[in-house]
């Protein structure tokens, strides 16, 4: 695996951290002029004033939030996604398309991880008869040439979550014996399906798998006497080494990478949490004081961010190698900033906050930071990226915008199918028209278009009007709402070659005009996003505090 994406964490947008982030390493001998970020420094130039350095827009998904996402090196992406439904979904973008490959009758899909192969591993609760609500989290793989495959679980009654795919298909996670606390054990999935519970030693209970590298070894944690973590780790064939605490009470792996290092966190219950870098032959070394892992690329650098000891965090992004130590990325100008992810060209991307809510995707390289919207090739009207997730090697990015997940691809690469921006319009009222616009992009200029709009009332799609002049455009409709209600609104341009993208909208109208949500970001999907940023939460203080363990991820 030679992709970096970022884990469930976000303090910016209101998440809770979970110290788990997903990260693959590369192969030995495979990096080629290491570019690491400058501290401090940030570009100040348009897009195009730095030759190829522009990033041409693919949309992936048509909501307004985006948490999770992998991508490698072939432009294949992973992600999760709220759908038209109001429920978290898993996509795949074949370099072309996205598929949904959630199962079907899915509840909840949280992605594991995303290979070099195009191979996803991820769990999901789907509604059954008997179950309406969801069953416990089942594991899944899913690729273009076998399809979406159910794998096995330790048992029926609890929840089963896979973290980490190599590339020989090798799936790790953690499986319940039961519903009960207490009760997960780390498992390997094979090649070929086959169910592996992973030994631990007498003195450890609960176990995690939190990664599998290219060498089948797999590092995780497991809960000493008292439910304190121990970093583990299970070669090849299956076997256990307790890597202890490092001298700490606490300690739990994030992530490793081929080299055989881990990333993970110390004495997280304490005002001196760290992260750490554990390297073979050189022990563990401690990140810094209120350090908070992020990624770790296959050079062992890691990023993160670093929080204050005062009642305002206020985090600053960070990368940290042994070369170098602890070097601050954190952009002048920002009230705030976090690195989710880092490639093996030293290439960091996360996000920053130049006011409360007001949050911008970022870049660090050799040249310094730089807030992305500033680096798109043509884009449309009104697009915003808040946050940039994963970082391929040859520089691919996924973020989340205002327009939805969407992939910036390096070197001004595009898609042959329009490009959305964001829906706008003024506060919805209950009996007044609502007026949408919404601007696109065609890299053929010589492509037409045409547009419809659901309002969601039932009505069905509706021809809409729109304006454009050599791949260029913006559709505009009008709709009157006549009733309280939860509606979707539905976008859909096509070009003259049959290339159709779609944005959506989820908003709700209430009584006197009030409106339950607004713009981008509706009811629906806010609704899906605190009860995703409630799983998270209740799933780190139940890993760290000793709390409830079946929501850990």
């Amino acid at each position: 695996m030679r992709h970096f994406s970022i884990g469930r964490f976000s303090t910016i947008t209101g998440m809770v951290v979970l110290a788990s982030a997903v990260a693959a390493g590369s192969r030995a001998g495979e990096n080629s002029g290491k570019v690491l970020a400058a501290p401090g420094e940030q570009e100040g130039h348009k897009a195009g004033s730095q030759g190829r350095d522009v990033y041409g827009i693919v949309n992936l998904a048509g909501g307004t939030f985006g948490f999770v996402a992998d991508i490698n090196a072939r432009g294949q992406a992973a992600f999760e996604y709220f759908g038209l439904d109001g429920l978290l979904h898993v996509g795949y973008f074949d370099g072309a398309r996205v598929i949904d490959i959630s199962p079907p009758n899915n509840r909840t899909a949280f992605l594991g991880d995303l290979n070099d192969k195009g191979e996803v591993a991820f769990s999901a609760s789907v509604v059954e008869p008997a179950m309406p609500e969801g069953t416990p989290f089942r594991p899944f793989r899913w690729s273009a040439s076998r399809g979406l495959l159910p794998l096995p679980s330790l048992s029926s009654d609890g929840s089963t979550f896979v973290t980490a795919i190599n590339n020989h298909a090798e799936i790790v996670g953690r499986s319940a014996l039961s519903a009960e606390n207490g009760a997960d054990r780390a498992v390997r999935w094979t090649a070929a399906n086959r169910l592996i519970q992973l030994p631990a030693p007498a003195d450890i209970g609960a176990t995690y798998a939190s990664h599998i590298n290219d060498g089948n070894v797999t590092v995780g944690s497991g809960d000493a006497a008292g439910g304190a973590p121990n970093v583990l780790a299970w070669d090849a064939a299956g076997r256990t080494m307790d890597l202890g605490p490092f001298g700490k009470r606490f300690a739990f792996a994030s992530t490793g990478n081929n080299r055989g290092e881990i990333a993970g966190m110390l004495d997280t219950l304490s005002s001196e949490l760290s992260a750490f870098l554990w390297s073979p032959g050189k022990g563990a070394v401690r990140i810094g004081a209120r350090t908070i892992t992020h990624g770790l690329n296959g050079n062992g650098e890691v990023v993160g961010r670093r929080v204050s000891g005062n009642s305002d965090p206020a985090p600053r992004a960070f990368l940290f190698s042994r070369a170098r130590g602890l070097v601050d990325l954190h952009p002048r100008g920002l009230q705030v900033s976090e690195a989710n992810a880092a490639n093996e060209r030293g290439v960091v991307v996360g996000l920053g906050q130049r006011a409360p809510g007001d949050n911008i995707a970022y870049r660090w390289t050799h040249g310094g930071a730089v807030d992305l919207n500033t680096r798109l090739l043509n884009p449309p009207t009104g697009l915003v990226l808040h946050s940039a997730l994963a970082v391929s090697n040859n520089g691919d990015i996924v973020a989340s915008s205002n327009a939805g997940v969407v992939l910036l691809r390096a070197n001004g690469g595009g898609t042959d199918a329009p490009v959305l921006g964001p829906i706008r319009h003024a506060q919805p009222r209950l009996n007044q028209p609502l007026e949408i616009t919404l601007s696109f992009r065609d890299r053929n200029v010589g492509d037409t278009h045409s547009a419809t709009v659901d309002w969601g009332d039932g009505s069905g799609p509706q021809v809409v009007g729109l304006r454009e002049y050599r791949g260029k455009g913006e559709v505009r409709a009008s709709h009157t709402y006549t009733s309280n209600g939860d509606y979707t609104i539905v976008v859909r341009v096509r070009d003259s070659t049959g290339k159709a993208t779609q944005l959506f909208e989820q908003l709700t109208i209430l009584d006197l005009g009030t409106p339950g949500a607004q713009g981008q970001g509706a009811l629906a999907n806010a609704a899906g996003a605190a009860a995703h940023r409630q799983l998270q939460a209740r799933a780190l203080a139940a890993r760290l505090g000793h709390g409830p363990t079946q929501l850990l991820r």
